[in-house]
């Protein structure tokens, strides 16, 4: 039997990010936060049109991470880098093992702008 679930909003809608030109690819990452009473966050993620003024514009990759001591983190969702495709939302499901939990948005390009939201439930471990 699933556990009670409570909201989770990652990244509002919309969340825009934006490169440094320059700067090769760039990374973001979400405050961590201390999921140790969940054992899963279901996740749906969103993004925009990627805006880019390099030729052969390189994805968007989004991970969910989870970690022991926020310094180490590893994968927790369905893959490293997944990336839902423009205007198109996809739900991502996370198993939470560790004390704590992000998400990273990784732009394929220093020149890369793009909007996403990620939002969704975690799920409470069963006593």
């Amino acid at each position: 039997m699933a556990g009670e679930v409570v909201p989770l909003v990652l990244l509002p809608r919309f969340t825009t990010y934006a490169g440094r030109p320059g700067s090769g690819s760039v990374a973001f990452a979400t405050i961590a936060m201390d999921v140790t009473e969940y054992s899963s966050a279901i996740v749906n993620v969103w993004r925009g049109k990627i805006i880019g003024t390099e030729t052969g514009t390189p994805p968007v990759k989004f991970n969910m991470e989870q970690s022991s001591d926020q310094l180490n983190w590893t994968t927790a969702g369905p893959s490293a880098d997944f990336d839902p495709t423009e205007n198109v939302e996809a739900q991502y499901t996370a198993t939470l093992t560790k004390r704590w939990f992000r998400i990273t948005v990784a732009l394929g390009h220093a020149s890369n702008v793009v909007s996403c939201w990620a939002v969704g439930f975690l799920e409470q471990r069963q006593s």
